[in-house]
């Protein structure tokens, strides 16, 4: 069954949250804004999304910083599609989810399964509640889709702060973030370790 409308999805520390998009949403700086987002990287009235006859579309709103879409930059409106990544700023991502989209499927059985399209992460059949945080999040997608292979910590540094030096990232800040992320996977299943250290390399993720 389809949604009824569409939907603008954004995570950050405090969780996911969620726009309807109706006729017209405005991102921006300011306060006014549908969606505001305070940081001086986003212009003031930023971007527009609004809903046509034959979709949604993203529009930049003569931005400094610029808006993208799978990252590309948005120079003309240009038709959303479902699962859609818009970069406001290059900074802060957005997801769409389209009116039409199938709803996300309910994961059962035991184990770890995730909907990249909702951003979030089932447990034995069970969403995570809380969601993860945005790092989080980041961290548990890149380990989820390699398929138990080995992600080496370059890599996971590159997927969760993709805009900072990686020299600039420490060693420490990315071991805090997987003990994190294992505290929160224990909570619903503490019989299971579903994140293995391969010691100098980086990290897999064993799902049961």
């Amino acid at each position: 069954m389809g949604r009824e409308k569409a939907l603008i999805i954004y995570r950050d520390a405090d969780g996911v949250h969620e726009w309807v998009v109706d006729e017209r949403m405005v991102i921006g700086r300011d306060a006014s804004c549908d969606l505001c987002l305070p940081d001086r990287q986003v212009s003031r009235r930023h971007a527009t999304i609004s809903r046509q006859d034959d979709g949604c579309y993203v529009a930049d709103e003569g931005s400094k910083n610029g808006t993208w879409l799978n990252g590309a930059r948005v120079a003309v409106p240009t038709k959303l599609s479902d699962g859609d990544e818009v970069s406001i700023a290059a900074q802060f991502k957005l997801y769409f989810v389209d009116a039409d989209a199938t709803a996300p499927l309910v994961f059962e059985g035991r184990g770890v399964r995730i909907s990249p399209e909702t951003m979030a992460v089932y447990m034995n059949g069970e969403p995570l509640d809380p969601a993860l945080s945005g790092p989080q999040w980041e961290l548990m997608r890149a380990l989820y889709e390699a398929n138990g292979s080995l992600v080496t910590r370059e890599e996971l540094i590159a997927r969760v702060w993709p805009d900072a030096d990686p020299g600039g990232v420490s060693e420490d800040a990315l071991d805090a973030l997987v003990r994190r992320l294992r505290g929160r996977l224990a909570e619903s299943d503490p019989d299971h370790h579903y994140i293995v250290t391969v010691r100098g390399y980086g990290f897999r993720f064993e799902n049961p």
